[in-house]
């Protein structure tokens, strides 16, 4: 009869740890599923950044191709003043 309550013990025992180990694992689950979702959202925002640089990098390389057709325009007009039309 003692043999019986010492094996009981021992059972309750090794099972209150299985639950343990059960369910700090799920807890450790949870953890790593919401660090996932912030890391997920994270990437959505650099990919949000990496788009509007590409955006501006556009826009700068229509501000450049302004200003070289700005440039050419007025190269033509200082050309033309240094060769006026000659009247006959």
């Amino acid at each position: 009869m003692n043999g019986i309550f010492n094996l009981s013990a021992a059972v309750i025992i090794v099972v209150g740890y299985l639950f343990g180990f059960y369910f700090q694992n799920r807890r450790i689950d949870d953890l790593r599923d919401s660090i996932n979702q912030r890391f997920e959202g994270m990437n959505r925002r650099f990919d949000d950044i990496n788009q509007r640089f590409g955006d501006m990098n556009q826009r700068f390389n229509d501000l450049k191709d302004f200003i070289k057709a700005e440039n050419s325009r007025l190269e033509d007009r200082i050309e033309r003043l240094e060769h006026p039309v000659a009247r006959p």
